[in-house]
């Protein structure tokens, strides 16, 4: 069943409209997301768990992403969405006191725009425990920042994110360490 998202306006300000995805995605209505980074730190290097999206994807099918998450659902808040992405994509009840907040983004990107509010979860090396309950992902599997940049730079079309976008999270991520 498609899920109604509430529209804002293109100051992230709610307008009190809600719209089926599929509407608001076709005709350009402004409409919030969240992306969470599950991440770890290692022998002083970050390792990002990435997820290879299912076939069944209306963007970027069968390709490597580095963040979970999704749309805001109608009447959901920021928090209430990263708890029910985590559980619904790989299984993992989280912890809300756990999310370290990020940058929000403003993607005007017609007929896609939205609001993306960042997040980063550390989360644990030992990944075996996690499910795929609601078909979004094919499998996880932890790679170094290092090793996504390049992967990126020698396989594009194998991955979900652009060089520049994933640079600017993952520097942001450093920047949190100062």
């Amino acid at each position: 069943m498609e899920e109604y998202l509430d529209i804002v306006d293109e100051n992230n300000n709610i307008t009190g409209e809600n719209k089926l995805r599929s509407l608001a995605h076709k005709d350009g209505s402004w409409h919030r997301t969240v992306h969470i980074y599950y991440f770890m730190n290692k022998n002083n290097e970050y390792y990002f768990l990435v997820h290879l999206r299912s076939e069944y994807k209306d963007l970027c099918p069968n390709m490597w992403d580095t963040r979970f998450g999704g749309h805001l659902k109608s009447g959901q808040d920021v928090k209430q969405t990263l708890i029910s992405e985590l559980e619904e994509e790989i299984g993992l009840r989280a912890d809300i006191n756990k999310f370290i907040p990020g940058p929000i983004l403003k993607r005007d990107d017609f007929p896609n725009n939205e609001f993306t509010y960042v997040y980063y979860y550390q989360g644990q090396e030992n990944i075996s425990g996690l499910k795929f309950i609601d078909n979004e992902v094919q499998e996880v599997k932890w790679f170094s920042a290092r090793d996504i940049v390049e992967g990126i730079k020698n396989n594009s079309n194998d991955w979900a994110p652009s060089l520049e976008g994933f640079e600017a999270i993952y520097n942001y991520l450093l920047s949190l360490k100062k």
